[in-house]
């Protein structure tokens, strides 16, 4: 995956067809632009769910 920009400030989540959906955008303005999208089967979103957990939990802030 290449991701176009690192910086996102909301992202959208939906589930169609057991597929997780991630949907990032930056706002400018009125505007909203996508900056990114991944699809993902549903063992590959659980173990990123899990991932970003533990990560999370271990993070000082």
């Amino acid at each position: 995956m290449v991701i176009l920009d690192a910086f996102a400030t909301g992202v959208d989540v939906e589930v169609i067809n057991g597929d997780l959906r991630l949907i990032a955008w930056v706002d400018h303005g009125d505007e909203r632009r996508i900056v990114g999208r991944l699809v993902l089967p549903d063992g590959v979103a659980r173990a990123l769910i899990r991932d970003l957990r533990k990560a999370l939990a271990s993070s000082s802030n």
